[in-house]
């Protein structure tokens, strides 16, 4: 059943599992005599440590920063597959990011602590990004894909000033994703005016107040609103305009009307 205000997602469970799970570090996978026994052998030890909805919406973030944040430079250098990360600056330099294949942190930084005056988007993530770039080209990384939402995540388009649903009439409305139930569900404050028009996906049908319309399968789209409309209101047509009159015909009667004069 979809939730009011957003289009619910349903993702491989297993996946979720894996991105939540720490795994203890491993310094020996196993140890081989010279007659090629196994000596000894050991396996990673995992345990789930974040609840998968919550780490997906840190994903998210983290995508967002790629976007329009302070990592942008790592599309402007031509790395374009589904990333995240994040930028950071101390005295040194750093930048961590992440594809569904590989992860990689880069620090620059003097050894003696001194400020590098250099943030991270400035020394680190080049470096970072040219070694994605690479490194992504070899067959154990190449098969890059999406991150995956969950159970129990919505997405809605929202207006990024108010924080509210997105009408026809926000200007920068942009999709964001929320544990099901805390989505916003009233319609943007800000951008009330104008004229909102319905989804091209389906028609839309007559509604008391504003309302979302329906998308194909059943799933609300909480950008396209209509414009209210008392219930059962059937629509009048316009009324008849009259032909233009005829020139002749104004003339004719003029005459007719001075001929009954002198009559």
């Amino acid at each position: 059943m979809p939730e009011p205000g957003g289009t619910p997602h349903r993702g491989s469970s297993a996946a979720a599992k894996f991105r939540s799970t720490r795994a203890e570090p491993l310094y020996l996978r196993s140890v081989i005599g010279a007659d090629g026994k196994v000596e000894e052998s050991d396996s990673p030890k995992t345990r789930p440590v974040l609840d998968p909805r919550v780490n997906y919406l840190m994903v998210s973030l983290l995508q967002e920063v790629l976007r329009n944040g302070t990592a942008t430079g790592v599309r402007a250098r031509g790395f374009a597959l589904p990333a995240a990360g994040k930028t950071g600056t101390s005295h040194d330099a750093w930048f961590v990011g992440f594809t569904s294949k590989l992860l990689c942190l880069v620090w620059v930084g003097l050894d003696d602590y001194k400020d590098l005056k250099l943030d991270g988007a400035q020394a680190a993530l080049p470096v970072w990004t040219e070694f994605m770039k690479r490194a992504h080209r070899h067959r154990a990384y190449r098969d890059v894909t999406n991150f995956t939402a969950p159970d129990g995540v919505v997405s809605v388009q929202i207006d990024p000033l108010s924080g509210e649903l997105a009408t026809g009439a926000c200007p920068g409305a942009r999709n964001e994703y929320y544990l099901v139930g805390t989505q916003p569900t009233q319609f943007c404050h800000l951008h009330r005016g104008g004229t909102q028009f319905a989804g091209w996906e389906q028609p839309a049908a007559p509604a008391a107040g504003n309302a979302a319309v329906g998308a194909p399968g059943g799933r609300p789209n909480p950008v396209a609103v209509v414009a209210a409309r008392t219930p059962g209101a059937a629509a009048q047509d316009p009324p008849p305009v009259a032909p233009p009159d005829d020139p002749k015909k104004k003339k004719k009667g003029l005459i007719d009307r001075l001929k009954g004069i002198f009559q």
